[in-house]
């Protein structure tokens, strides 16, 4: 089951995530504790996955009583928030001189999705509801920059939006459960599809003659992947369904340069 984001107090959540006192709130800045708070989740989840944070596991990691958190962060609910925000912003931080469009649009694919892959709890965060902090709508902002400099048309623009998003959430997703599969049943990809090859053989021997097209593909995959073939293959389906996107907002060879 996902997480959903903002089950927290609305005014809590986003004074904590931009960095304001929440209306009435006194007392001097917390910043600081907040921040370390947030760096150990993060850590705890990055090892544990979201099943193992808890208010009580961050206090045990910082050698506090989970009571003593609260008056930082009111609950686990605000504290996913603060956490999903703060990983994007290592790309919500680079922001670069667009010079060539469709260049600066797969660099910004190609960063969250090493965010993704980094912290893979990330994707049990359900993109149904935004978390509206900082971070999360820089990393949105870069993007809208980047095809506004490609000249794709404001009306194309949210559907081009929401079509990278989900490229790349779910090109992570595809590349963290396979790195996951061979580590949680002890089993290679290899020896996997090495034992239902011999099976499906017997079960269905005319399968290539019957599915050509599925065992093209499936033998270009193998053959590209090297070690881990289906690692290696939501890799190269991410950066050819990037560029398709790509390709079909670029109506105007002109605005591949933009200029400075």
């Amino acid at each position: 089951m996902p997480e959903y984001a903002g089950q927290g107090d609305p005014a809590r959540t986003l004074a904590l995530l931009w960095g304001r006192t929440a209306p009435g709130k006194r007392g001097p800045s917390q910043t600081s504790s907040v921040a370390e708070i947030v760096e150990t989740a993060i850590r705890i989840a990055d090892r544990d996955g979201l099943p193992g944070l808890s208010m009580r596991a961050v206090g045990r990691e910082l050698g506090r009583t989970a009571m003593s958190l609260y008056t930082y962060v009111p609950s686990r609910a605000e504290l996913v928030d603060l956490m999903y925000d703060e990983v994007h912003r290592p790309l919500a931080v680079e922001q670069k001189k667009i010079r060539v469009w469709r260049k600066a649009a797969i660099e910004w694919c190609r960063g969250l999705r090493a965010i993704y892959l980094a912290h893979p709890w990330v994707l049990q965060v359900s993109s149904a509801r935004p978390v509206l902090g900082p971070n999360e709508q820089a990393v949105l902002e870069a993007l809208l920059r980047i095809l506004a400099a490609g000249k794709a048309p404001i009306e194309a623009r949210p559907a081009a939006t929401s079509a990278l998003f989900s490229i790349v959430r779910g090109a992570a997703q595809q590349s963290a459960e396979a790195i996951r599969a061979a580590e949680a049943t002890g089993q290679s990809d290899q020896q996997w599809w090495a034992a239902r090859a011999a099976a499906l053989q017997e079960v269905a021997p005319d399968f290539a003659a019957r599915f050509p097209e599925s065992v093209a593909i499936a033998a270009h995959q193998a053959k590209a992947g090297g070690d881990e073939p289906w690692v290696r293959a939501a890799e190269l389906a991410f950066e050819g369904a990037v560029t398709l996107i790509l390709d079909g907002l670029a109506t105007n060879p002109a605005a591949d340069t933009v200029k400075s």
